[in-house]
């Protein structure tokens, strides 16, 4: 049952993964399609759904954490990849602006802030899902399957971008993978309503009551481990996007390679991400996983500055390479166990309203801005190296979030009755028939 569940989360989290990664491949094909200006304009509003998408995924946390921590994990994990394919499809048969005017940008608009919504649920569902249901002692390795299976869905829907966009397929062909992933993904769904609830939270659930508002909880009892939360998050998607997509804009404006060739480039890179993911969450199981992502945090701390003053000192095409490659192996220190940690962040039952809210604000601040700020730095310093402090900054907050976090095992049932006793019981309600 167990390895039924991990293998149902871990293909839903592929396919929302590739649903999301869809819009970033088409966003500047999109723009003369859906938004009144064909230019540049519009390039900049197909790219602000795409960043809106992100910044929903905070509100995403928050209400899946809720309905997680009120309903069963496996309740509201469904529910998110279930919603997912609702603005995939539409997107997929959307009339362009020529046909039916503002309301194809309007639209478009909705659907990118719904995918994001239910973003923030998704990804800390499937490390909460997975990390409690694979065996003792190998959280990291839970993460990394995590942290591999998502970018292998965003390695898919580059693949089939790649194809429908060539010479020979017709115009509208891009719509073909959105149409097929919103099928895919209802398939997911169709697998993960056989899942099993997560063992630690029936565990709770037969031996205490439930929180009205486990964010409030939140809030009340671990204020330091939303920080943590946050700086975790932050950096972890900082150091993956300052490893990809940053990499973009080096690879076109340094070297003046071409859009394919750098799309290229980073689709070897994010195949890397893949395949050495799960090795390094098994590596952090042996290590200890908050001692494995502390050591790769100061790694970056101390490499950043060094690594960019190679790649514009040098300024070859074998400089960005090994940049690119040196710091993927870094990154993946940190991010492929992270999901894994998500599980000793917060108590059972409000983890995971803490485990959503906390990480996707940190990717919300630091990981989705990464691209901007370092591009941002470069140009307003005239310092190449400048993102690099950036980076600096980044691994000092993951580093000191990994050191200074209170871990709770699987869960404090001590902890939860004397919260109980504190609060009163008037305040909490009885356990849901529902969950």
């Amino acid at each position: 049952m167990k390895i039924k569940s991990i293998t149902a989360a871990l293909i839903g989290h592929t396919l929302e993964r590739y649903d999301v990664a869809l819009y970033g491949y088409f966003s500047a094909l999109l723009a003369p399609i859906f938004f009144p200006n064909s230019d540049s304009l519009g390039i900049l509003w197909s790219l602000g759904a795409f960043a809106a998408g992100y910044l929903m995924r905070p509100f995403g946390g928050v209400i899946f954490g809720h309905l997680g921590d009120k309903y069963g994990r496996k309740k509201a994990f469904t529910l998110s990849i279930l919603l997912v394919v609702i603005p995939t499809l539409t997107i997929g048969i959307l009339p362009s602006y020529n046909r039916i005017g503002l309301f194809a940008p309007f639209i478009l608009m909705a659907c990118r802030l719904m995918q994001g919504l239910c973003g923030g649920g998704e990804f800390s569902g499937a490390g909460i899902f997975v990390g409690k249901h694979i065996k003792a002692g190998q959280e990291g390795l839970g993460g990394g399957l995590i942290c591999s299976t998502g970018l292998l869905g965003a390695l898919i829907g580059t693949a089939l971008g790649s194809v429908v966009t060539l010479s020979n397929m017709p115009t509208w062909g891009w719509r073909l993978p959105f149409i097929l992933g919103a099928f895919m993904t209802f398939f997911s769904y169709l697998i993960r309503r056989r899942m099993h609830e997560t063992p630690v939270f029936t565990k709770v659930m037969e031996e205490v009551t439930l929180p009205k508002l486990p964010l409030k909880n939140v809030f009340k009892y671990h204020k330091k481990n939303i920080f943590c939360g946050i700086a975790i998050g932050g950096y972890g998607h900082c150091v993956l996007y300052m490893a990809t997509i940053y990499m973009n804009v080096l690879y076109t404006k340094n070297l003046h390679l071409s859009s394919h060739d750098s799309l290229v480039l980073n689709t070897m890179i994010l195949a890397l991400w893949v395949l050495i993911s799960p090795l390094f969450g098994l590596l952090a199981d042996k290590v200890g996983i908050k001692r494995f992502m502390s050591f790769g945090a100061l790694v970056a701390i101390v490499s950043a500055y060094p690594l960019f003053w190679y790649m514009t000192t040098t300024a070859s095409f074998k400089s960005h390479v090994i940049f690119q490659v040196a710091l993927t192996l870094i990154g993946v220190s940190f991010v492929a166990p992270i999901s894994g940690l998500f599980t000793s962040l917060f108590p059972a039952r409000e983890r995971y309203s803490g485990v959503a809210f906390s990480i996707t604000l940190g990717q919300a601040l630091l990981g989705g801005t990464t691209p901007l700020i370092s591009t941002f730095l470069t140009t307003f310093t005239g310092d190449a190296n400048a993102p690099a402090y950036f980076l600096i900054g980044a691994g000092i907050l993951g580093f000191t979030a990994t050191r200074t976090l209170k871990e709770y095992s699987k869960y404090d049932l001590t902890h939860i009755k004397n919260l109980i006793e504190e609060d009163g019981e008037n305040k909490h309600e009885t356990r849901n028939p529902l969950a």
